[in-house]
């Protein structure tokens, strides 16, 4: 193996080093915590260099830390091999990908805010492949942005998180919001992490329906 590389087992003996004071980091200078979490990001990079972590809020719980691609599917085989190894410690809470967080949700991208309940999307779906979805999204202030576009698509992933975001979806486009929406079938948007737990199921039921095929 070259050097410069980690291996899953070696990064998380590295993250046991710095547990206490990752717990600790509010106690810290804006200085010093800043090299704690550059020095751990270094050693994440030096074992898939499309990773990143999110350091949770400190709670009566402790706190989480999250492994993510950030939607590059590429990189899912290295968050997978990470967790793998992934040690269960006392007050860590330690997840791959961005969980889903379910409806009634906000997000903020560079001067752009969206809440989901001010939304709509339509799921669009192929015959041919059921194991993709498209979503319309549809907003009653829509800003042909790229940076609002981006937003929107953050929102779902937040939504419904970030494995089930790049894996299920195909399509995705955000449109101004039709004045009959009603009719045209938009459903608000609070409403799609049902929908893909629907879809989900309907994938296990495939699944299952195939292997007994065999």
């Amino acid at each position: 193996m070259n050097r410069d590389l980690l291996d899953a087992e070696v990064f998380w003996q590295e993250f046991d080093k710095v547990k206490d004071v990752l717990m600790d980091i509010d106690s810290l200078s804006d200085k010093e915590a800043d090299k704690v979490l550059h020095d751990l990001d270094k050693k994440l990079k030096r074992y898939s260099k499309g990773l990143d972590f999110i350091l949770g809020d400190l709670t009566k719980k402790g706190r989480t830390f999250t492994i993510t691609a950030n939607g590059d599917e590429e990189y899912f085989t290295f968050v997978e091999g990470l967790m793998e190894y992934a040690p269960e410690i006392n007050l860590w809470k330690i997840q791959g990908y961005l969980p889903p967080e379910g409806n009634h949700q906000v997000m903020k991208y560079n001067g752009y805010t969206l809440r989901s309940w001010e939304m709509f999307f339509v799921p669009l779906v192929k015959e041919e492949d059921a194991t993709k979805v498209g979503l319309r999204i549809g907003v009653k202030k829509y800003i042909a942005k790229d940076d609002f576009n981006i937003c929107a698509y953050l929102l779902i992933e937040k939504m419904i998180g970030e494995y089930n975001a790049t894996t299920l979806i195909e399509y995705f486009d955000v449109v101004a919001l039709p004045d009959d929406y009603e009719e045209q079938h938009y459903i608000p948007l609070d409403n799609l992490p049902d929908y893909i737990a629907w879809v989900l199921k309907g994938l296990r039921v495939l699944a299952n329906r195939q292997k007994k095929e065999k």
